[in-house]
C-alpha cells in the first residue's frame, strides 16, 4: 500500500505501525521525521536497545531477516533501519521472472516475501530507497520508480517521500518554528520556501541557523533572513524583476548599482533574472489567468514564487511577448557565458545585459 509521509506520521502517532515500511524518494526531511517518530514510538531509551541499523552495501539481507525473526531479550519490540535497499528491486524482479519460467531457485526476493507472509509481530523493518526522484520529469527516472513500486508494493507499506504543496509546506514551517520556540512571519516563510525550492530539509536547517543567530528574538521576520541567506532574502532581487517587468531602464540600473555595492555575485543576478523570465514563459504558455492557478503552475514546475507577487507576475507576463521572453533567455545565456570568461569588468556585462533585455525586440540590439 502506498501512503503519504504525512499520513504515515499520523498513523505512527496513533500507534498503527505495520511490520515493514519502504521509504521511497529523495526528501530527507520526511525520512528524518519518520525515523524520529518511530524511535519515539518504540522507546529509544536503554541505550537504544531494540533499535538496530543495517546497510545493504555491507550487510546481507539474510542477516537483516535473521535479526528480524529473533527475539530481543532486552527490549519488547525491535526496530530495524535498512539503508540502501535499492538493490532489492532488481533481485525481486529477477525472482519474479524466474518463477514465471519455472525457475525454483531461491533468492533474496523469495526470502523477503516469505518473511512478510509471517512477520515477527514484535519487529518493524524500515527499508530505504533514497536514489529515486519521484518528482523528476525524466522518463527514465519515472520508469525506475514505477518498476520499484511494482516490485515492493505488495510487501509492505510504501511511504512516498515527495515535496508538500505550498499550503502544507507553510504549515510545516510554522510547526518547525514552534518546535524551536519561535513564530515565523508569513512573508519570511514564503521567502524561505521560494528561495530553497521546497527543500524542507534545507529550509529547516536555515531556520535553525536564523534562530541561533538571534537567540533572544521570539519571532522570525523577513529581515532576519538577510544575514543567513542574503542572496535570497534581499529585496533588491524582487525589485529588479519588477523594474524589468515594467521596462524601467533607469530603475533597473539603479538597482544594479545597489546589488554591486552589496557584493552580490554577478552570475547569481543573471540566474535570478533568467528564473524570472522562465516563470513568465510558463505563465504565458499555460494561459494562466488568476494567482491561484499561477501558484500551482509555478510550484509544479519547481519555480515557485511568493503568493504576494503572483498578481504582479501575471500583469508583467501579459505586457511582454513570447518573443521578448525567449530573447531575454538568450541574452541571459550570453551574459552568463561572458561572466565565466573573465571579463575586464563584470559590471559592464551586467549593464549590457539589462539594456539589451529592456531594448525593444523590433529594434536592432547593439552588440558590444
Amino acid at each position: 500500500m502506498q501512503i503519504s509521509a504525512a499520513s504515515a506520521l499520523e498513523n505512527i502517532q496513533k500507534g498503527i505501525i505495520p511490520a515493514g515500511y519502504l521509504l521511497f524518494g529523495k526528501q530527507l526531511y520526511w525520512r528524518d521525521r519518520i525515523h524520529a517518530a518511530l524511535r519515539k514510538a518504540f522507546g529509544e531509551g536503554a541505550a537504544g536497545m531494540g533499535i538496530a541499523e543495517f546497510d545493504l552495501r555491507q550487510d546481507s539481507l539474510g542477516r537483516v531477516l535473521d535479526e528480524a525473526r529473533s527475539l530481543n531479550l532486552l527490549a519488547p519490540r525491535q526496530l530495524l533501519f535498512v539503508r540502501n535497499a535499492q538493490a532489492l528491486g532488481a533481485r525481486r524482479r529477477r525472482g519474479t521472472q524466474g518463477a514465471a519460467t519455472g525457475d525454483a531457485q531461491r533468492n533474496a526476493s523469495d526470502d523477503l516475501s516469505a518473511y512478510f507472509l509471517r512477520p515477527n509481530p514484535s519487529t518493524t523493518i524500515v527499508f530505504e530507497m533514497m536514489d529515486v526522484d519521484l518528482e523528476s520529469d525524466d522518463w527514465r527516472e519515472r520508469e525506475k520508480a514505477k518498476n520499484r513500486l511494482a516490485a515492493f508494493g505488495d510487501l509492505c507499506d510504501v511511504i512516498l517521500l515527495v515535496s508538500p504543496n505550498f499550503r502544507a509546506a507553510m504549515e510545516l514551517l510554522r510547526q518547525e518554528a514552534a518546535a524551536l520556540g519561535r513564530t515565523i512571519a508569513p512573508a519570511a516563510a514564503e521567502q524561505l520556501l521560494t528561495a530553497f525550492d521546497k527543500d524542507m530539509g534545507r529550509i529547516r536547517m536555515e531556520l535553525e541557523k536564523i534562530c541561533l543567530y538571534n537567540p533572544e528574538k521570539e519571532s522570525v521576520d523577513l529581515e532576519d533572513l538577510e544575514p543567513m541567506a542574503p542572496a535570497f532574502a534581499g529585496k533588491a532581487s524582487t525589485t529588479l524583476a519588477e523594474a524589468i517587468g515594467t521596462g524601467d531602464r533607469k530603475k533597473a540600473l539603479e538597482i544594479l548599482d545597489e546589488l554591486e555595492r552589496s557584493g552580490k555575485h554577478p552570475p547569481l543576478v543573471i540566474s535570478e533574472v533568467a528564473r524570472y523570465l522562465r516563470q513568465l514563459i510558463l505563465l504565458k504558455e499555460n494561459r494562466v489567468r488568476d494567482p491561484r492557478q499561477a501558484g500551482k503552475v509555478l510550484w509544479s514546475a519547481k519555480l515557485p514564487a511568493p503568493p504576494h507577487i503572483l498578481t504582479a507576475l501575471l500583469g508583467q507576463g501579459r505586457k511582454m511577448s513570447g518573443a521578448q521572453l525567449l530573447h531575454g533567455l538568450q541574452l541571459a545565456f550570453e551574459a552568463d557565458l561572458a561572466l565565466r570568461s573573465s571579463p575586464p569588468r563584470e559590471r559592464i556585462v551586467l549593464e549590457r545585459f539589462l539594456l539589451q533585455l529592456l531594448h525593444s525586440p523590433q529594434s536592432t540590439v547593439p552588440r558590444v
